[in-house]
């Protein structure tokens, strides 16, 4: 189906906005990924409907949903869940989520902090790139609550080209520095394109 015809705007916006409340079936979103890889019409709607809906996601309070909430999501999307256990240093136990979204046609990535634990006031939680077969690249200290925006070194095709993980460790007051992790790694996600 040619979404991109003049008779068919009305299905496009209500596909497009659908993605990105995420309200879409898991197949219906990935034809629309793909499509949009080619069609300028399609990724120009899904850029348009991101922008028009950010702002309530960025306005949205912070809420800690259940630890089953966040295992169910872990096994979706394939990541290894994280074993807590009573015992142990206070940063394995911590309940810590990290929402990070990125434009295509933008530098500026906002990270929202989900849940998560009290960072002590000697120290900072810090964001890194993890490039395939190199060192981590700092991004930036994060605050221990509420959304952030990191501008990226380049646009997210080039920034993060061969970054296929994000990370986020506990450092020193105000970020590492040494340029590497000094901390302990308190969360690691993919890079995923919805694009």
């Amino acid at each position: 189906m040619n979404l991109s015809r003049p008779d068919r705007t009305a299905r496009l916006d209500a596909l497009a906005a659908s993605y990105v409340l995420g309200t879409l079936s898991r197949r219906a979103r990935s034809r629309l990924a793909v499509i949009a890889r080619t069609d300028t019409a399609v990724s120009q709607t899904l850029r348009a409907w991101e922008q028009r809906l950010l702002p309530f996601a960025e306005s949205a309070p912070p809420i800690t949903p259940s630890p089953q909430v966040w295992r169910r999501i872990a096994l979706r999307l394939g990541l290894d869940a994280v074993r807590r256990s009573e015992r142990g240093p206070w940063w394995a136990r911590m309940e810590f989520w990290l929402v990070a979204t990125l434009a295509r046609d933008s530098r500026t990535m906002v990270v929202k902090t989900v849940g998560g634990a009290p960072v002590p006031s000697d120290k900072s939680l810090e964001l890194w790139m993890l490039p395939d077969g190199g060192a981590p690249r700092s991004l930036g200290v994060l605050p221990a609550t509420g959304v952030a925006r990191i501008t990226l070194p380049a646009l997210p095709d080039v920034a993060l080209a061969n970054v296929p993980a994000l990370a986020v460790s506990l450092e020193q007051a105000g970020g590492s520095t040494t340029g590497a992790p000094q901390g302990p790694v308190l969360y690691t996600g993919k890079v995923e394109k919805l694009y």
